[in-house]
């Protein structure tokens, strides 16, 4: 499946931070197979080795880029074990990275989708370090996928099944309440939740609700973050529809000692 034959756009998702090198190689890298390949960097502190973190913001991302893109997720707790590496085609874009749950969104919601197991031997690199495959095999794939190589030279075509995918990304539904909760925190400080307006939708089939963020604390929903008074808790959905708990003005998480994992009930009035 070759989407392209001209150079393109590689994003870069790692939790490399910005203090080391690690970053600048992969660009480097990748340059060097692809000269005219414009690199962005979507994000590189992700928290150290959490997949699931990595998966969430490549399946808000990845879609407001144009087709051809080249999408590259370096967050890799396995690095140099016997995990496969993936170069995936799907809906127009590229997708390379450890086989270890980072593309489920991707892999589950693709509309066309060809799953490629990298054969390091098409790297043409020698040496390759045992602690740095994002240096030594994404890059140098990620590169040659941007200026055309065709993705069936990558490696063998696999199943879908073979691939290793996240589970309990959403959240669950029980008889009287909708159970989620917080999976990341943003820079202001807002819980972000795995709740979806679909979700919450199809729960309340017309009833008002209860967010439960604490015992003793139900946000009410609004629209936007200022329909609240400074200082004051409400909840509302972000813009991928997604809901979150934030206080206008105020930081969330510090003000109501919460972290990812805390629990989010919904229930009907």
């Amino acid at each position: 499946m070759n989407i392209t034959n001209k150079p393109s756009i590689v994003t870069l998702i790692t939790d490399f931070g910005l203090q080391d090198e690690y970053v600048g190689v992969l660009k480097g890298v990748i340059l060097g197979h692809a000269p005219e390949a414009r690199i962005v960097d979507i994000s590189h502190i992700i928290p150290p080795q959490s997949i699931s973190a990595a998966s969430r913001l490549l399946s808000r991302s990845y879609r407001y880029f144009p087709a051809y893109t080249v999408h590259l997720v370096v967050v890799d707790p396995g690095v140099g074990s016997d995990r496969s590496i993936l170069a995936i085609a799907a809906d127009c874009q590229y997708f390379v990275g450890p086989d270890n749950g980072v593309f489920t969104s991707i892999l589950n919601n693709a509309s066309s989708l060809a799953v490629h197991r990298v054969n390091t031997a098409c790297v043409l690199q020698k040496d390759i370090s045992s602690t740095f495959h994002g240096r030594d095999i994404m890059a140098p794939v990620a590169g040659r996928l941007a200026v055309g190589l065709n993705i069936s030279k990558i490696g063998p075509r696999i199943a879908l099944e073979q691939c290793l995918l996240l589970e309990g990304v959403g959240c669950t539904r029980l008889a009287d309440t909708l159970q989620g909760q917080v999976v990341h925190i943003d820079v202001f400080g807002n819980l972000c939740t795995n709740i979806h307006r679909k979700d919450v939708d199809d729960f309340a089939a017309g009833h008002e609700i209860a967010i439960e963020v604490t015992k003793d604390l139900i946000a009410p929903l609004h629209k936007t973050y200022i329909s609240q008074s400074n200082g004051m808790v409400l909840a509302l959905y972000d813009s991928h529809d997604y809901l979150e708990v934030a206080i206008t003005q105020g930081n969330a998480a510090q003000q109501l000692r919460l972290a990812v994992g805390a629990q989010i009930v919904i229930s009907r009035r």
